[in-house]
């Protein structure tokens, strides 16, 4: 349940990922581009499977992609034309990926000075801080506004990127309205996020799961959920999670459900095939072959039970995707948890992330899904049970109107 995209659906906030230029793998080579291809085809027509869809429509959409394919000159360029053929098919969880966002993936590193940013009118706003990154050693906090970059006008973060060990200068006005002048070393610095845990009031805490991808700690959720075990009501915060692997979803859901309890059903190849050889049903119906398909989805087997046994509610909105999706009504259907915020983004296919040659990669679909309670979340995704404000800034010191309604959810419970 990979999505490495996920910073393109959670349009919540531009991460700064500023790298230093790198050899392109296409350049002009139709060799690589021919060899690249060819995987993908393999894949996308021989291996990807949602019910209803037909793949074997890959040549066409990507024969409509073929001047786009041709004038590419680097990977970027390359991978955008792929990636349009790709979306004709209006499913999610069909991505390709190219050398340098594999890399970002698998190393977790990157080179910058470490913020996370969107766009004002004066500038670019910090939102967050990557710690012991070089701005946040400077002092500068989220809220401040960075207003020039070089002496020059900020056009979005257009001289911001650059190469490890290079400086780069940035005017940034305070909140006070007073402006800085600060000399910044370009780093490299992890873009891993470690979960987080805030107590709201005395009997209400909040832990914040930012991925179920390869960053995602078992060990430190574990802990965190520890810590709050005797407390009365706990806010799970998976907003801008995109989702990540199914192990991880089940690890998170142990802490909360019963290991015996089934979630959802995966609709895969072999079980749509199975449903219409001892049914004759039709393949395309999801729903009943849910209904029939006896292999669910459950929790990870916990000996200790349940980690956490008060009432929850599960923060949610555009960025919500995949295995955050199925968590959240996992959580709703089986513990009546209160789901809190705006509609997921509606993105839940179980997919497989593999390599395309050439540093390339290709993420594809494997299986559908549907809920405990019969609902399919791809195209659909998670309607709250209350409807919070999504901030255009997510600002330690503004008030978050999910969190303020997820604890008037959980205390009139």
């Amino acid at each position: 349940m990979r999505n490495p995209m996920r910073f393109s659906v959670a349009a919540a906030a531009l991460l700064v990922l500023a790298t230093a230029p790198r050899a392109q793998t296409i350049d002009n080579n139709p060799e690589v581009k021919k060899e690249v291809l060819e995987a993908v085809t393999t894949m996308v027509t021989k291996r990807a499977f949602v019910p209803g869809i037909d793949f074997s429509k890959w040549p066409e959409f990507l024969d409509a992609q073929k001047s786009k394919l041709d004038e590419a000159t680097n990977d970027e360029e390359f991978g955008q034309a792929v990636n349009q053929a790709l979306r004709k098919f209006g499913a999610s969880h069909i991505v390709f990926g190219t050398p340098k966002s594999a890399d970002l993936r698998k190393n977790g590193t990157t080179v910058g000075i470490g913020i996370s940013s969107q766009p004002v009118d004066e500038g670019i706003m910090i939102i967050r801080l990557v710690p012991d990154g070089s701005a946040a050693k400077a002092g500068i906090i989220p809220g401040d506004i960075i207003t020039k970059v070089d002496g020059k006008a900020v056009n979005g973060i257009a001289g911001i990127p650059g190469p490890e060990g290079t400086r780069v200068k940035l005017t940034v006005k305070h909140k006070s309205g007073d402006s800085t002048e600060y000399d910044l070393v370009r780093k490299k610095f992890s873009t891993r996020r470690q979960e987080e845990i805030t107590m709201i009031d005395d009997k209400t805490a909040k832990i914040s799961v930012f991925t179920f991808d390869l960053s995602y700690d078992a060990k430190r959720v574990e802990t965190l959920v520890s810590k709050v075990k005797d407390k009365p009501y706990l806010i799970l915060d998976l907003r801008d999670n995109g989702g990540g692997a199914v192990t991880n979803l089940q690890h998170l859901l142990s802490l909360f459900v019963g290991s015996e309890v089934p979630v959802g059903t995966f609709i895969t190849k072999r079980a749509a095939r199975m449903y219409e050889e001892e049914t004759k049903g039709d393949v395309t119906d999801i729903f009943k072959i849910a209904e029939w398909y006896p292999s669910k989805l459950k929790p990870m087997p916990r000996k200790e039970g349940p980690a956490f046994t008060g009432k929850v509610a599960v923060l949610i909105n555009g960025g919500s995707g995949s295995a955050s999706e199925i968590c959240a009504a996992a959580l709703k259907d089986t513990i009546d948890a209160k789901v809190i915020g705006t509609k997921s983004a509606g993105a839940v296919l179980v997919s497989v992330i593999a390599p395309a040659t050439n540093g390339f990669t290709l993420q594809y679909p494997l299986s559908d899904y549907v809920t405990i309670k019969g609902r399919r979340l791809e195209g659909n995704g998670v309607v709250p049970d209350v409807e919070a404000d999504e901030p255009r800034f997510r600002l330690p010191d503004v008030p978050d109107d999910a969190v303020g309604k997820a604890v008037q959810a959980l205390k009139a419970a």
